[in-house]
Parts: structure tokens; sequence; C-alpha cells
């Protein structure tokens, strides 16, 4: 699955967590004081960047439980969330990162709804100059940049800091599928990103759209099945494979 990061989603903030007083060095410090909180919201965070949903929403969903005053839980949740939910998330969100760091300052008040889109632009660039060693920071930075060129440099930047950081992979693979049209290099990406998040759904996800858009039904339906083995409920991959259905019984009924 494509991550889009515009508008709503535009307002994202991902970053590397550390605990309350912990050397914030590089790297954003997430103030919780439940180990099991900040590892759930390590793991939301990290489907988030994959684009796997339904997996996130149920990690930071849990962290909440434990942490309500979480403030980054809230931030994910906020952007997890539609409608009357999110506005009450946003407030809470807000509300709780008064008297934490900068940092996390800065980070909730992207979900503050009188921002502009170039406004959260701007504020993504100053966490990726005050968090440079943030790997997921760093992610979100690319993918709120403002044109494809400029998604694609700043993810080439990222791939030289973090090598093995799966989910950017992805994001080359699309920009070369679908602005380069060079569907060879785009393959080879994502076979990279399947190669470092074997365990994942997206990579599967993403393989199987890669087949859709080359016509390949047959490899396409298999990757949108691996991912569901992965995970059953990814709504990207069962929409997938539910419109293919539909596509052969309308051609079948002709």
């Amino acid at each position: 699955m494509r991550k889009i990061i515009t508008g709503f989603m535009g307002m994202l903030i991902l970053a590397s967590f550390t605990y309350e007083g912990m050397a914030q060095d590089k790297q954003m410090t997430w103030t919780t004081k439940s180990n099991t909180a900040r590892d759930l919201a390590l793991s939301g965070a990290h489907h988030l960047m994959n684009a796997e949903f339904e997996q996130a929403y149920s990690d930071v969903e849990a962290a909440l439980k434990i942490d309500p005053n979480f403030t980054v839980a809230l931030v994910l949740m906020t952007n997890l969330s539609r409608g009357a939910s999110r506005d009450a998330y946003a407030e809470k969100a807000l509300a709780s990162a008064a008297g934490k760091t900068e940092g996390e300052k800065l980070f909730a008040s992207l979900v503050d709804k009188q921002n502009t889109q170039e406004a959260r632009r701007d504020t993504w660039a100053k966490l990726h100059s005050m968090f440079p060693d943030g790997k997921m920071i760093g992610d979100f930075y690319v993918q709120t940049r403002a044109t494809p060129e400029e998604r694609f440099s700043a993810a080439q930047d990222y791939i030289k800091k973090f090598p093995d950081e799966a989910a950017m992979y992805n994001t080359i693979a699309y920009y070369y599928m679908l602005n380069k049209k060079d569907n060879e290099i785009a393959k080879k990406n994502l076979d990279k990103y399947i190669a470092l998040y074997p365990n994942g759904t997206n990579p599967y996800d993403s393989m199987g759209e890669y087949y859709l858009n080359t016509g390949d039904m047959e490899n396409s339906k298999k990757y949108y099945t691996m991912a569901l083995e992965k995970y059953p409920f990814n709504g990207s991959s069962l929409a997938a494979l539910q419109k293919m259905e539909d596509s052969t019984k309308a051609s079948d009924s002709k």
C-alpha cells in the first residue's frame, strides 16, 4: 500500500522513543511512565510507518488504556480516528503536551486543525532538524515534502543514513512505479522491502499492487493473499481481492 500523506494524514507525527529523563541525544523524548505503553506505541508507530493502519490502531488503543496521558499515543490515535473521535483525541493530545518536552509540544501541535498544510510541512522540517536520528520522524519528513521529486531526494538521503529501515524502500518503489514508470527498479525496491520486513503485511500488499498495475492478476492475487496470511484484517488487501473477484464475475457474466 502506498502511504498518502496529504491533509489529514499530513498531521502524522512519528519519532524514535526514549523514556522521560533519558538523554535525548538526537532523538525525541516520549514521556510515559509505563514500559508496556511505550512498547505498544512503538509497535503502533512502526505499523503506521508501514501503512498497516488496522494493526496500528489496535496497538495505540492498548497503549492509551494503560497511560491515558501519553502524548505520543494520543497524537497517533488522533490521526487514526475520524470525525468527533478525532477531535476529542486532538484536544486530549494538545492538553497532554503541557509540561512535557519542547519536542513533544511541537509534535502535538500538528494535530491542531488551525494549522495549514504548509505550516505542518514547516513543522516537520523543524522536527527533522531537531531530531536527525529519529528514524520515524525522518520517514514522515520524507512523506510530507511538497513534490514527488523532493520526496524522492529526501528518501535517498534517508536510505543512506538508515539503509536497513524497510518502509522507505516502499516509498522509493512507488516513486519508480508511479512517477518514473520504471517497473524494474520498482520491483527491486519491493523485493528489498519484503527481505527487510518479511513478517509484515504491507510489503506483500504493495507487491500485490505492483503486479496489479503491471497486469499480472495471478501474482497480484497471490501477494494480496500472502498479505492476509500475515494479518487477516488488512483492509487494503481485502478490498483489492474483492475488487478483483467482482471484476472476474462481471466479465464472466458477459
